[in-house]
């Protein structure tokens, strides 16, 4: 059984929240449904993880059921002024009140849901925007908003799985670290103390890692300074668009990881892509956007190069295969999608695949990397121990 939080509207327009065990999420919808209230909104908690309500900053997670709420409400013939002071009176001390206040102030000012949108453009991206921006004009935000909600799931969801993916292998990793350091730092020193009072002749392995342990404690915080003066030489040189771009061409090319980094900036770029022309944004327009959604510099420089030749009339997908920025498959799927007036859906079609495949190349990626991290830390903390032994051993050699 889980645990949902549910949150529903009266005949009365009356927010009802509340918590509620199921077997699933389906069951739960058929439960509530027998009440004659509105579902605004429905997720799974983990009762375990309260640390969210001390912390006042607003979370870019609240957006998700705000706009699934707000869009169940405007679909429902509720104009948008009303819809968000129903959301403001369920809110309670949740940190996305004082968001929605500002929105509905906006809009009783006389300013559009986009205008009053931008006053909070670090917690709604671009796209969001721009999306409410064309179902404002077109008269169908409701089914925008629908949209919109759908899209930041299935980001959520994906994003999740890759955290979840690689959680195991950094906790591992960190804890043999760990482990290794504090053998090297506390408990090998203490051996070499009495090592040395004894003036016994040690074996050449455990003189070595005496050795080690000497130089480690003694000129340990070069090499941590160093690692200190890469990361900050790598982040200033991220800053600079030329050399990011080589930077992030490069890691494409590494081996096991390349592969899978650019299937994800390919999934994200054709979800975001898909889900923007199906929303009535024009294409150069959703070309821009997504350039700035992109993490990799390179792949956003390309987009940059596509646009300019879309502009002189050639065709996106033609535009994309001649620069290499999508695989074989995607560019058959795009040139059918283009040809019959559905791009936006085989888009669509092509960031679930990828998404598909990233999340099985992580798992097989995972797979393989947690037996070869458990060896090899296994490998270093046995010879330290073992070099330890032979030494203690060694001692039986005196001679008194």
């Amino acid at each position: 059984m889980s645990t949902f939080r549910y949150k529903l509207l009266t005949s009365s327009s009356n927010i009802v929240e509340g918590e509620k065990e199921a077997e699933n999420k389906t069951s739960l919808i058929s439960d509530l449904r027998k009440s004659g209230h509105i579902i605004l909104n429905i997720h799974q908690i983990n009762k375990g993880k309260k640390f969210e309500l001390f912390f006042k900053r607003v979370s870019k997670k609240a957006v998700l059921p705000f706009t699934q709420e707000l869009a169940t409400l405007l679909e429902g013939g509720i104009p948008i002024d009303k819809s968000l002071s129903i959301l403001l009176s369920g809110q309670g001390k949740n940190a996305m009140k004082s968001v929605i206040e500002d929105l509905l102030n906006g809009i009783k000012s006389g300013k559009s849901f986009t205008e009053a949108l931008k006053n909070h453009e670090k917690l709604f991206s671009s796209i969001y925007i721009s999306m409410v921006r064309a179902g404002e004009e077109g008269g169908v935000l409701p089914q925008v908003l629908k949209r919109l909600g759908d899209f930041q799931e299935k980001l959520q969801k994906t994003k999740g799985e890759i955290i979840s993916a690689m959680i195991y292998p950094l906790l591992l990793s960190s804890t043999g670290l760990l482990s290794i350091g504090a053998l090297i730092v506390y408990v090998i020193p203490k051996f070499s103390q009495i090592f040395e009072g004894m003036g016994i002749s040690l074996p050449f392995s455990t003189m070595v890692l005496m050795g080690m342990s000497q130089y480690g404690i003694k000129y340990g915080w070069i090499f941590i300074a160093v690692i200190m003066a890469l990361f900050f030489i790598y982040k200033r040189a991220m800053k600079d668009n030329t050399t990011a771009a080589k930077i992030d061409q490069k890691k494409l090319k590494l081996p096991l990881m390349g592969n899978l980094l650019w299937k994800m900036q390919i999934s994200r770029f054709a979800r975001t892509m898909g889900t923007l022309l199906e929303n009535g944004v024009p294409l150069l327009k959703s070309l821009d956007i997504v350039k700035d959604v992109l993490s990799n510099k390179h792949l956003s420089e390309i987009l940059v190069g596509v646009k300019t030749n879309v502009k002189e009339g050639a065709g996106i997908t033609v535009s994309l295969a001649e620069r290499g920025f999508l695989p074989e498959i995607a560019i058959h799927l795009l040139k059918v999608g283009e040809e019959t007036g559905k791009l936006d859906r085989m888009l669509l079609k092509v960031a679930d695949n990828f998404d598909a495949d990233v999340e099985g190349r992580m798992k097989r990626l995972v797979t393989m990397v947690e037996p070869v991290l458990i060896l090899l830390m296994g490998a270093v903390i046995g010879v330290i121990v073992i070099s330890m032994l032979t030494a203690i051993l060694s001692v039986n050699d005196m001679k008194f």
